[in-house]
């Protein structure tokens, strides 16, 4: 007699979150011919198992294969999460020609969808709206720019660039300060205070040199500085990394913590000194997480209502004080600043300190430094 039918090979579901996800399975097995599950599914070695692999461009394919011994691996399972510390190999039968070319499809999406964000540049002119108050400002500076491939109309005045920004918003704006009407104050408050026109970088174009003028500007939602003096070429140059700076943002700065009415900062330390910055957390009582970036080296400062709760990556210092006083002295960098409520921040690792006597140590610190290299300087005996 017959023996009874078979057991149906059980089937298994799995995905992936996003092309990365399938990048590491791809390049750890799938390109093999084998794929990784969970040791808890109870399969034993050499039972045959049915795959149902849905690739990240919702492409479906439908696998057979066996399995084979346990191992450590990085199995990538649908809805991310993570396997045990054991997982048992399956050893896939020989993908058709259809398969394969399914596989290496979604490769060449993955790497598609890498190279996107780097491509989506200068797709047009850039579209920018010049508002200064002086005629040789307007025809010099827009004449320059138009040469150099840029949309530009003019304004004089803050009221008139608010009609013209609401007719038709620009990309980008670039806005003298001291204006007649309306001053650049008014109309960056105006802006952000529109919500057609809150997403659009706005960039002071003034000779503001005073650390508080300057943050006062960033808390209202300016991304950058330019001098008066600046020639035409930096001018460009500035605008572009503003604009690129601005579309990597996951959040647009008007609508995230970091913009007008926000929670937030971010700014350079070129024309916020960090000390300034730091005072300005402290008399305000801010709580959050100011992070520090110089290019090649950064740093998180954990502040609690105004004070510092402690510092995280010390660099080559032993004690948080000492990082903040290596850190007061970048002459260069980026700031971004997050607030979070004050429930919501850590527990402090060690007595929180002020950051007034962080700023008046660092500062004595320099005079001592100072007067040993300026004190006497000793000569020979006569």
């Amino acid at each position: 007699m017959p023996g009874p039918p078979s057991a149906k090979p059980p089937i298994f579901k799995i995905g992936f979150e996003s092309y990365d996800d399938f990048l590491v399975e791809y390049g750890d097995h799938l390109r093999k011919g084998v794929l990784m599950l969970p040791a808890e599914m109870g399969l034993g070695p050499g039972q045959d198992v049915r795959i149902k692999l849905v690739l990240p461009n919702q492409k479906v394919l439908y696998l057979k294969g066996s399995t084979r011994e346990h191992s450590a691996g990085g199995y990538r399972a649908q809805g991310g999460q993570k396997p045990g510390s054991d997982e048992i190999q399956v050893q896939l039968a020989t993908f058709s020609a259809e398969q394969t070319q399914a596989l290496e499809s979604c490769v060449s999406g993955a790497i598609s969808s890498e190279a996107k964000p780097n491509t989506v540049e200068d797709v047009g002119p850039i579209n920018l709206l010049l508002v200064d108050d002086s005629v040789g400002v307007r025809i010099e500076l827009g004449d320059a720019l138009r040469d150099r491939g840029l949309r530009v109309r003019v304004a004089e005045n803050g009221l008139v660039a608010i009609a013209a920004a609401l007719k038709r918003p620009p990309e980008i704006i670039l806005s003298d300060v001291e204006m007649p009407v309306m001053d650049g104050w008014t109309f960056l408050r105006m802006t952000r205070a529109r919500q057609r026109l809150a997403h659009i970088p706005f960039v002071f174009f003034t000779r503001l040199t005073d650390d508080l003028s300057r943050l006062q500007a960033y808390r209202m939602g300016v991304e950058d500085f330019l001098s008066k003096d600046t020639g035409a070429d930096e001018v460009l140059a500035r605008l572009h990394g503003v604009l690129a700076r601005h579309k990597n943002r996951s959040i647009p700065a008007a609508t995230s913590a970091l913009g007008q009415g926000g929670q937030g900062l971010r700014g350079d330390l070129e024309h916020v000194k960090l000390g300034s910055l730091m005072s300005f957390l402290e008399s305000e009582k801010r709580s959050g997480r100011l992070l520090l970036d110089n290019g090649r080296d950064q740093a998180v400062l954990e502040i609690n209502r105004g004070s510092l709760a402690g510092v995280e990556n010390l660099g080559n210092y032993s004690h948080a004080h000492d990082r903040v006083f290596e850190l007061l002295d970048w002459p260069t960098g980026n700031f971004e600043f997050a607030q979070t409520d004050d429930g919501d921040m850590p527990e402090a690792a060690g007595e929180l300190t002020q950051l007034t006597y962080l700023l008046m140590e660092h500062a004595r610190r320099a005079d001592e430094a100072a007067n040993l290299q300026d004190g006497p300087q000793h000569g020979q005996d006569e």
